[in-house]
């Protein structure tokens, strides 16, 4: 389908039998879609719209789809073209009023209202690679994606005013490339094979000059399975390893671990962009998705993901939450096929987590 076709809405609601809050079913076209994880942001700033991925045919390495609509689930409205590639690399623009993505070298933008597009800039001597998200600087100024170059994958920087394009480093794989929400930093692992095996190391950068800069993440035991941004604080906030059983603060400036919630065993999570909420999965069993106030470790359950939760990354709910922490998504194969999903967090459930509830 060309861009810009409007696919209205397949939204489903239901009310979770145990909390008693609606969850709505965003997607319900039987090929897989996705939210853009727990370290990525899927609203826009002022909540009233969303991004997402879906497959654009029922079949292996087929490619994605980037789709926009309504927060409320209506008007599903394709943003890229119809090139072989799909869209790869995809993330808000900072005003949240495009999406950027790539297909094949070239990097797009394209307008969430209307479909409209124009070209950023293009990386000469490099192919697509089907990584679904991207990153942006807090800023606006600068957008990093990952493409092929041979058989090693690299990171590159578009400059966002003049669609220069600077490879940043080349390696044998590239890992989750995130963007501190709050600051100039880039965080990405890198995979280098040689005589010697396979080496690993996470890297640091500064977004601006694109140097390493040396960056200390106080470190738990045992350490975080999962852990990304506290939104914009400059802290970190992560999921422990078995036999841990806890989300912690991972306050870089006092350089201290503070356990904000425990009990079952938390898996990934996401933060409101101003640091006050964390959202959580749990698995081993499912005991459901946790809202957690960071200032007063009070936490309630929204509602159960029911996500199978295997190997498969497209299994795992990977929920987030919008900038104000009143609306979570995640994503879940609870119907048979992956969907992506939304709960709305009533002011009440937040009052009664900040300690300012009357009941």
């Amino acid at each position: 389908m060309p861009r810009g076709t409007n696919y209205g809405t397949e939204r489903i609601d239901r009310v979770n039998s145990v909390t008693g809050l609606m969850v709505r079913q965003i997607t319900s076209f039987p090929l897989p879609s996705l939210h853009m994880l727990y370290e990525t942001p899927t609203f826009t700033p002022d909540g009233t719209r969303m991004i997402l991925v879906t497959l654009r045919s029922l079949q292996r390495n087929a490619p994605w789809d980037l789709i926009t609509c309504q927060s409320d689930g209506m008007n599903l409205i394709k943003l890229n073209s119809d090139a072989e590639t799909g869209a790869s690399n995809c993330c808000l623009s900072a005003d949240g009023a495009h999406a950027l993505y790539m297909e094949g070298a070239t990097a797009y933008r394209s307008r969430l209202d209307n479909a409209e597009v124009d070209e950023i800039g293009r990386v000469d001597g490099a192919d697509h690679h089907p990584y679904y998200r991207g990153a942006r600087t807090p800023d606006g100024r600068w957008y990093f994606a990952l493409v092929r170059r041979g058989s090693r994958l690299a990171v590159v920087r578009f400059d966002l005013k003049t669609g220069d394009a600077t490879i940043v480093v080349e390696a044998d794989g590239v890992n989750h490339p995130k963007a501190n929400p709050g600051g100039s930093e880039i965080r990405y692992g890198l995979k280098h094979r040689d005589e010697g095996g396979i080496r690993q190391r996470t890297v640091y950068i500064d977004a601006d000059s694109l140097e390493e800069i040396d960056v200390s993440i106080p470190a738990p035991t045992p350490p975080t399975a999962h852990a990304t941004w506290l939104g914009e604080s400059g802290n970190w906030v992560g999921t422990l390893k078995p036999p841990g059983h806890a989300v912690v603060l991972l306050d870089r400036e006092r350089n201290r671990v503070e356990t904000i919630a425990e009990g079952p065993y938390f898996w990934h999570c996401g933060a409101s962009r101003d640091g006050k909420w964390v959202i959580a999965d749990t698995n081993w069993p499912d005991d459901g998705l946790w809202l957690i106030n960071v200032a007063t470790k009070r936490r309630e359950r929204l509602c159960y993901a029911g996500a199978s939760q295997g190997h498969p990354q497209m299994t795992h709910a990977h929920p987030n939450l919008n900038d104000d922490g009143s609306m979570a998504v995640f994503t879940s194969d609870r119907t048979g096929v992956t969907q992506v999903f939304t709960v709305g967090i009533p002011d009440e459930l937040r009052a009664r987590l900040t300690g300012n509830s009357t009941d």
